[in-house]
């Protein structure tokens, strides 16, 4: 059983805090290579609209868009940047694109990364994946989308489940309700201005890509800890998966998922160098996504290989 505090040990003190260390730059960089690709979507679309073929533009944009989750979800931790107001911002923004509350699914996410794969305490917990049926269902990102709506309105109304309330501090569930209610007034705004003027491009360029896009997530979000043992074992219960580059900058980095969960400090510019000093240790490393999903459904399957 491989503790964080362990791991720590195992890299170095000295090792983690230098790659610990905060900096604007690679985060820059990375969004600035983030917007430029939704640009060139965009452009794509409009170039083809009117044209059934569109849908493949849509759904390429749609990949882009969805991983608007990797700075969203760097910036939660804190660590896409050093300044916190660009931190703050970014998260804020990428949320309202994802539907996602910041300040719910920062600490949604803490209880993850404090009890992954542990049964009735990890919200972010895979558990229908089992199951071939389960598998495909969450593939269709169906169920997730019926979660994100169903958090979205509930929210602002102050209808927490039990698992939020375990999650969400006391203090912060005005926060949580006051935020959600917010990204519905902007949300009512972009309706209404797309009504005003007559503009379809919210639904041509921001929802439908979204619907589109999202499975590709979903297979994401399985390759991470989908198969791994439901234990406190930071080295075991999630997987690494070594892909090309362009695919690993699209999630900046999150590819290597078990180095970002050993050392959660470590912000994603650093986790290629941290995966050379962990990799050997990681007891799942696989070979592409496709490779992944392909384990995933012999799991599933019960043939595993």
């Amino acid at each position: 059983m491989a503790s964080q505090q362990e791991i720590r040990n195992l890299v170095g003190r000295a090792r983690v805090r230098e790659l610990s260390a905060r900096r604007d730059g690679p985060g820059l960089l990375f969004l600035a290579m983030h917007l430029a690709l939704l640009a060139v979507g965009a452009a794509w679309i409009h170039a083809w609209r009117g044209e059934w073929i569109v849908l493949l533009p849509m759904f390429l944009h749609g990949v882009v868009v969805v991983h608007l989750f990797a700075p969203f979800h760097e910036a939660s931790h804190g660590s896409a940047f050093a300044t916190r107001r660009l931190n703050d911002a970014v998260e804020r923004a990428c949320g309202l694109a994802l539907g996602l509350p910041p300040v719910h699914f920062r600490f949604e996410h803490a209880e993850h990364h404090a009890f992954t794969q542990q049964p009735g305490r990890d919200p972010e917990m895979i558990s229908t994946a089992g199951t071939l049926g389960g598998y495909l269902a969450y593939a269709s990102a169906w169920p997730y989308f019926r979660s994100l709506v169903s958090t979205l309105v509930r929210l602002p109304f102050g209808r927490f489940t039990q698992e939020e309330l375990r999650f969400l501090p006391v203090a912060r569930l005005a926060g949580a309700r006051r935020e959600a209610a917010l990204m519905w007034l902007a949300y009512a705004a972009i309706a209404a201005a797309s009504v005003a003027t007559g503009s379809l491009a919210a639904l041509e360029f921001w929802i439908l890509p979204r619907i589109l896009g999202e499975p590709v997530m979903r297979l994401i979000r399985m390759s991470e800890h989908v198969g791994r043992p439901e234990a406190a074992d930071w080295l075991a219960n999630t997987r690494t998966v070594l892909t090309v580059a362009p695919l690993r900058w699209l999630a900046w980095n999150m590819a290597f998922h078990a180095e970002h969960h050993a050392v959660p400090s470590v912000p994603f510019h650093a986790l290629p160098a941290l995966h050379r000093e962990l990799g050997p240790r990681i007891a799942d490393v696989r070979r592409g996504y496709a490779a992944t999903q392909l384990h995933l459904v012999r799991l599933a399957r019960g043939r595993a290989g």
